[in-house]
């Protein structure tokens, strides 16, 4: 009882002052994609400065550079790229460092644009540990909404909802008591990680696993046959 009253409270915060009423259900959802659009932008980018950053960093040992997509590079980073461009002969390395800084520069601006896109929506949610998409967005219809258990259940029941939920992932919450038209949507927020990348990674491991008894499968099978052929022949002798 005492977490469902924390759970109140919260929603209560949040919601109180961010009507989704306010803007219609195609709009919070195509919002909401372009959203996870643009994230997932964001990640190929991180990705592939990663890439350029550990190049740089293997030419110049002494210049170390990190990286951190939620902070991107630091004032005295973006110096030290900008000294090291000016100074470069090589027109490769040159080439390397400048996309590197123009890398970087459309990181900040896909984050940005991210920002801005959530600023017209409702707050979110922000997943805590054990938190469960069903959890959330039943409680809220019943918390925030008004709706009885067996109605939020039913409405929620209907959304595609997302099973793996890490600390950080905001969840979407939309409903409109006129229309009837309810959503929910999970991106990855204050995560490190990509709600897609999550579930592909989840997906991948129970594939192998799944591949992996299947072999054992097979091969106890197959061993159980030729036992039992090698006890015919024995009968049959």
């Amino acid at each position: 009882m005492k977490k469902q009253g924390v759970l109140i409270v919260i929603f209560m915060l949040i919601f109180t002052t961010n009507c989704s009423n306010e803007l219609t259900f195609e709009d919070f959802k195509s919002s909401v994609n372009e959203i996870n659009r643009k994230q997932r932008e964001l990640f190929e980018k991180s990705e592939e400065v990663s890439k350029m950053i550990r190049k740089v960093n293997q030419k110049f040992p002494g210049e170390k550079i990190t990286f951190d997509t939620s902070l991107g590079l630091s004032s005295e980073q973006e110096e030290k790229l900008l000294s090291l461009i000016q100074n470069e002969k090589n027109v490769t390395t040159k080439g390397l460092l400048q996309e590197l800084l123009e890398s970087e520069e459309e990181i900040f601006e896909l984050k940005e644009d991210i920002q801005n896109i959530q600023d017209r929506l409702p707050k979110p949610y922000i997943v805590k540990r054990g938190d469960s998409h069903m959890k959330i967005a039943v409680s809220y219809l019943m918390d925030v909404e008004g709706l009885e258990k067996k109605d939020a259940r039913e409405l929620v029941q209907r959304v595609a909802l997302v099973d793996e939920m890490v600390p950080g992932f905001y969840i979407w919450l939309y409903y409109n008591s006129e229309t009837g038209d309810f959503g929910t949507y999970v991106t990855q927020g204050e995560a490190r990680v990509n709600p897609n990348r999550v579930r592909y990674s989840i997906r991948k491991e129970k594939l192998q696993e799944a591949y992996e008894k299947g072999l054992q499968d097979a091969q106890q099978d197959s061993l159980a046959t030729e036992t039992q052929q090698m006890e015919n022949l024995n009968d049959s002798q």
